[in-house]
């Protein structure tokens, strides 16, 4: 991985682009859990932060991925990668199981396991007429866990869809289907449906590009 991660910085170095700011901050809930997401983009580095809870299980994990920016200026590529670290609790048996693990009280029933890995990820937002396209994939080597997003929005009315794909190792491979509307100029709502699980989210979407 370490290899391949070099090799993609030196074909793209030429190629870097103008650097971006923004910030977007996305939060879902549904029956069984909610999660938290929030990107912070500032010049080439994006840092992103996750939280999340899901069928009783805490997790979280950050990320640091530098950019690349490849192709035309109006509507670039957008390539990255960097480290990230993903921590989530464990039961205190499995504690020989993992390398990095501590536990969080006196009596060690409440323990956690730190992961870290390389991460990357390509996207890219174009306009065409009254639509809007928006396309990422994305790849964590923690879980061996991988992202596929397709999005439309209807630019004058703000409405918008999005089908995404989702798989790590020793799961399903898991389709989602969300709609999104706007509530204010940054602020959207989101609804989506997760198949697999068989689970409908409602959440909040707010950006700053």
């Amino acid at each position: 991985m370490r290899r391949v991660v070099l090799l993609i910085v030196s074909l793209l170095a030429p190629c870097a682009g103008a650097a971006g700011n923004g910030t977007w901050t996305q939060f879902d809930a549904w029956k069984g859990g909610a999660q938290l997401v929030t990107n912070i983009e500032r010049g080439r580095i994006v840092w992103g932060f996750g939280l999340g809870r899901d069928d009783g299980e805490l997790w979280s994990r950050a990320s640091a991925l530098y950019t690349w920016q490849v192709g035309d200026d109006q509507a670039p590529w957008k390539l990255r990668a960097g480290p990230a670290l993903k921590a989530e609790e464990i039961a205190w048996w499995q504690r020989e199981d993992h390398r990095w693990t501590r536990c969080l009280d006196a009596e060690g029933e409440s323990c956690a396991r730190l992961q870290a890995g390389m991460r990357l990820s390509a996207d890219r937002w174009a306009e065409y007429g009254r639509w809007g396209t928006f396309v990422m994939a994305d790849y964590t080597a923690i879980d061996d866990a991988a992202l596929l997003v397709g999005g439309l929005t209807h630019m004058p009315s703000g409405l918008g869809g999005q089908l995404s794909v989702w798989h790590e190792a020793g799961g399903e491979v898991t389709p989602t289907l969300m709609a999104s509307a706007p509530v204010t100029r940054r602020l959207r709502v989101r609804l989506g449906h997760k198949f697999v699980e068989d689970e409908t989210f409602i959440g909040l979407s707010f950006s700053t590009y």
